[in-house]
C-alpha cells in the first residue's frame, strides 16, 4: 500500500493489477477499456479514494485544458449575457459540440479594454464583436484556435453569421405584404446607456442601428421598403438595450402613427406588444410587430411574436466546430427564416 497522503494514479493501476495506460484510460477513454477491467479499476480508485488525474497535472503534460471560452458579445457582463436568451440558445449550440468532446464551456466578459482574454486559461475562443479584431492578435500569440460570430473577419479567418440583410428584409417584406405603411424601427443598443431616438432624416449614422449584424438588419428593411417607393429615411428609430423598460414606451410616443414595428431584438419585440397593449392598442389589429432572433419566450403567451430564426444554436455549433477544429475554418453564411405567428396582422388604423 503506498504511503503517500495523496494516491496517484500509478498505485490505482497496481492495486487493480492492470497498466499504467489502462488505467490512465478508464478515466480518459473509457470506452475503450472493457467493462470488466474498467470495473475492477475503479474498484480500485474507491478503495484508495483516488478522485481522478489531477487536471494541473494533465494540463502541464499536454499543454490542454479541454475548454473552449465564450466571449460576451457586447459590453455587458457575464451575468447580464446569460440573461439574453438569444445568447443562451447560442451557448446551447456550443455546448452540444463541447458535451460530445467531453470538454468544457467557459464565458469571459468582454476583453476590449480588460486583460480578461490574457488569463483565461483555454484551449480555444469564440468572438462575437468586431471591436474584438484588436484582441485577436493575443490569441494568435497564445496559439490558440478561435472562430468569429455575427461578423465576417476577413477570408483568412473563420467565421459564422447569419444573412442579417436578408432577415431583415424578410421581416419588412412581411409586413408590407400585409399592406403597412407606417413603419417604427427598434434598433440594438449594445451597451447600458439610455435609450436613444432618432428622428427622419436622410443619411443617418448606420450606428443608429447598433454593430455590424444590425446594420445589416436596417439594409434589409431599406431594400424591403425601396421596393415599393418608401425610404427608411422616413422612419422614426429608437435604440435600446434589451432590458430598457422605457424603450418601448419611448417609440409608441415617437411613432404614434406606425401600425408595424421591426425590432431587432425579440425580446424588445415581446416589450412593445405589451406596452402597445397597456396603452389600448390591440395587437395586431392596430399595431403589428415582427422581432428578430426566434427565442422560446416568442412563442407562447396570449400574442406569440413572429420573428426572424436567425439560427442561434447553429451558429453556436459552427463556431465550436471550428475551434475544435471539426470543420474547416472558412466563412459560414447561414439563411434565417421568417417564422410568422399571432403578432403580425393586416394594416388598419389605430384607435
Amino acid at each position: 500500500m503506498n504511503t503517500r497522503s495523496r494516491p496517484r494514479l500509478a498505485d490505482v493501476a497496481q492495486a487493480a493489477g492492470v497498466s499504467l495506460g489502462t488505467a490512465s484510460n478508464v478515466f480518459a477513454h473509457p470506452h475503450k477499456v472493457r467493462p470488466e477491467v474498467r470495473a475492477r479499476v475503479e474498484a480500485a480508485a474507491r478503495a484508495l479514494a483516488y478522485g481522478g488525474p489531477d487536471p494541473a497535472a494533465r494540463f502541464m503534460r499536454s499543454g490542454k485544458v479541454n475548454a473552449i471560452a465564450i466571449v460576451a458579445p457586447a459590453r455587458f457582463g457575464v451575468a447580464d449575457t446569460l440573461r439574453n436568451s438569444s445568447f443562451r440558445m447560442f451557448m446551447s449550440g456550443v455546448a452540444e459540440v463541447c458535451d460530445a468532446e467531453q470538454i468544457n464551456l467557459v464565458i469571459i466578459p468582454d476583453p476590449v479594454g480588460s486583460p480578461a482574454i490574457n488569463t483565461a486559461v483555454v484551449d480555444g475562443y469564440i468572438f462575437g464583436r468586431p471591436e474584438h479584431l484588436s484582441v485577436l492578435e493575443t490569441a494568435k500569440l497564445r496559439n490558440r484556435p478561435f472562430a468569429v460570430v455575427d461578423f465576417d473577419a476577413g477570408p483568412q479567418l473563420g467565421s459564422v453569421r447569419i444573412d442579417a440583410r436578408l432577415g431583415g428584409y424578410l421581416a419588412a417584406r412581411h409586413l408590407l405584404d400585409l399592406g403597412h405603411r407606417r413603419f417604427a424601427i427598434m434598433a440594438f443598443l449594445r451597451d447600458f446607456g439610455a435609450a436613444r431616438y432618432h428622428p427622419p432624416a436622410p443619411n443617418r449614422d448606420p450606428a443608429i442601428s447598433g454593430m455590424s449584424i444590425d446594420q445589416e438588419k436596417m439594409q434589409g428593411y431599406a431594400d424591403a421598403l425601396v421596393e415599393i417607393g418608401l425610404s427608411l429615411d422616413t422612419v422614426p428609430v429608437v435604440q435600446a438595450h434589451p432590458w430598457d423598460e422605457a424603450a418601448a414606451g419611448l417609440l409608441l410616443d415617437r411613432a404614434p402613427e406606425a401600425t408595424a414595428i421591426l425590432s431587432m431584438s425579440a425580446m424588445q419585440g415581446i416589450s412593445l406588444m405589451s406596452a402597445a397593449r397597456q396603452r389600448g392598442f390591440a395587437v395586431p389589429r392596430c399595431l403589428s410587430v415582427v422581432g428578430f432572433n426566434d427565442i422560446p419566450e416568442a412563442a407562447v403567451g396570449d400574442t406569440p411574436l413572429t420573428v426572424i430564426d436567425a439560427k442561434n444554436a447553429q451558429k453556436g455549433r459552427v463556431a465550436a466546430e471550428m475551434v475544435l477544429g471539426k470543420r474547416s475554418s472558412g466563412r459560414v453564411l447561414l439563411r434565417p427564416e421568417l417564422r410568422i405567428r399571432a403578432s403580425t396582422g393586416p394594416a388598419t388604423s389605430k384607435g
